[in-house]
């Protein structure tokens, strides 16, 4: 059986975005003629390069689509903001690990 400390070690090898951030979410800030308003899009599944060139790609007809929405008129494109978020590969690979090592256990006492 594999030890945790080795275990780790090949599952950081293998994965060299090991803990990195990764956008969840584009706030839009946007105004029309007396206020800034936002549109929040959550990243649905996009990496954050495909996600970001989308936003800046769309971001100002999205913010004409809200402000028609909203029953008002947009003016100009304020802002792009990102929101990002630390995926724990720690926790997950701990979990993973847990179950595998319970799983050896079984497989060798015939449970």
């Amino acid at each position: 059986m594999i030890n945790y400390n080795e275990a780790l070690a090949r599952a950081k090898a293998g994965k060299p975005d090991w803990n990195e951030e990764y956008i969840t979410k584009a706030i839009i800030t946007w105004a029309d003629a007396e206020y800034e308003n936002e549109l929040e899009i959550e990243n649905e599944g996009y990496n954050d390069d495909e996600f970001t060139a989308w936003i800046e790609e769309n971001a100002e007809e999205l913010a004409k689509q809200a402000a028609a929405e909203q029953g008002t008129e947009f003016e100009e494109l304020v802002s792009i903001d990102y929101e990002t978020e630390c995926y724990n590969d720690d926790e997950a690979f701990e979990d993973a690990y847990d179950n595998w090592c319970e799983f050896e256990w079984e497989c060798r006492t015939g449970r």
